[in-house]
């Protein structure tokens, strides 16, 4: 593609569905491509029409002829007579060899997860309305669905990439800062809600009422702790190190980080009470999972899957892939390349934690007593759950790394508590 005469101004072609490039995402005969084109001939697509035709009293609708892939999941618009559309997503045949296997929750769970999700905030963020969903593979269309509104816009990290924005920028930086504060207003919200448990949300279709299940990492919970939670997610951590990684980060010291995260987390852990509280995050909040418009305003959120009432340590994360990656605590770079992006950052971790920090004060969801999200952003506790994080991508040089830091937390932690008793 060409960059557009404009940098930071997106033509209409880049935004919406008429964008999606279908299966030509993937190289011709590379198994990602393969798969969309089989599912594409394979399923039965007019039944989805027929029943968004009776869902919508009787409009007819036809399939727009582009679609779009990812890595789980198909997504095709549909457009009703009536000027409306929806958009059919399907659920892909899984691809352990090439993504792995790092939920041990099923398909239908999590499935069930992401459309309560969208539910329960359908009135509080921009998530596009559910009409119909079915999270069993055998069912007349042959894949797990949910039929939901369309909604125009383009993920934000695709957008800026055809846009070619300069310096990790979402837009002009009168865009991207604005981009950053609706970011940080929609993170406000979801921590704004509290459960009594840590786990994945569920909705009952008999009551209409939301509970905590099971959560879709672990497939375990819920849990009444932080502690336990703690304990099985380190533990689930381990196995699919073991089970997917490669020999050199299994044979390394590093391999143990999950035990060290482990007891940091009993050292560092911010909530100590016997009534703990849990606040809803979505553990894969970020620039792709963000749909904006031409001017990079955010008008959806996308992918409910990772959704959870969690401790907050979890809660207090940085959104991903938008170039506000912490460095691990004590770590000194001496490379440059890694010095100038270290330097780049901290002003836009601090610019975020002051946006955050506004989000909740406006929003008014600070318990009496409780330490505000943004205030535990920068925290050791917060950093000691982005290294569980980090340790989930198998690189040798990233854990050792990792263990280093949590080592010189625990080192830390102690050489205190020993002047505190002097």
């Amino acid at each position: 593609m060409s960059k557009p005469s404009n940098p930071v101004s997106a033509t209409v072609d880049l935004v919406g569905s008429t964008s999606w490039i279908g299966a030509d995402a993937y190289d011709p005969g590379d198994e990602l491509h393969d798969r969309a084109l089989a599912v594409l001939d394979k399923l039965n697509w007019d039944h989805l029409l027929s029943l968004s035709s009776v869902l919508k009293n009787g409009v007819p609708c036809t399939f727009s002829e582009n679609f779009s892939i990812g890595h789980f999941n198909m997504v095709r618009r549909i457009d009703f007579n009536d000027g409306t559309s929806w958009v059919a997503r399907v659920r892909l045949p899984e691809l352990c060899t090439v993504f792995g296997d790092r939920e041990a929750l099923d398909v239908a769970s999590t499935l069930e997860v992401e459309v309560a999700s969208m539910k329960f905030f359908k009135t509080s963020i921009p998530v596009p309305a559910v009409h119909s969903y079915s999270v069993d593979a055998s069912n007349q269309v042959g894949a797990p669905y949910i039929l939901m509104d369309y909604i125009h816009g383009t993920v934000a990290t695709e957008l800026r990439d055809a846009n070619e924005c300069e310096g990790g920028l979402f837009g002009t930086p009168d865009q991207d800062r604005a981009f950053r504060m609706q970011m940080a207003e929609i993170q406000a919200t979801l921590s704004s809600f509290k459960f009594h448990e840590i786990g994945s949300l569920y909705y009952d279709e008999k009551t209409s009422d939301f509970f905590i299940g099971p959560e879709t990492e672990t497939g375990k919970g819920p849990w009444n702790s932080a502690l336990e939670y703690y304990h099985d997610l380190s533990n689930h951590a381990l196995q699919a190190c073991v089970h997917q990684a490669s020999p050199d980060v299994q044979t390394a010291s590093s391999f143990a980080n999950p035990i060290l995260f482990r007891h940091l987390m009993s050292l560092y852990r911010q909530q100590k009470s016997d009534k703990e509280s849990f606040s809803l995050v979505n553990r894969d909040f970020g620039a792709h999972n963000l749909l904006v418009d031409e001017k990079f305003h955010i008008v959806g959120v996308i992918d409910f899957d990772g959704v959870m009432a969690a401790p907050i340590e979890v809660v207090t994360q940085y959104p991903v892939l938008t170039g506000l990656n912490r460095e691990p605590p004590g770590c000194v770079e001496t490379r440059p390349a890694a010095i100038e992006r270290i330097e780049r950052t901290k002003p836009k971790l601090k610019e975020y934690k002051e946006m955050l920090a506004t989000a909740e004060i406006k929003l008014g969801s600070i318990d009496e007593g409780a330490t505000p999200i943004a205030d535990l952003l920068l925290s050791d506790a917060a950093s000691v759950f982005q290294g569980l994080v980090r340790y989930q991508g198998h690189q040798v040089f990233v854990n050792n790394q990792w263990m280093e830091a949590y080592l010189r937390l625990i080192r830390a932690h102690f050489q205190t508590e020993a002047s505190a008793a002097e």
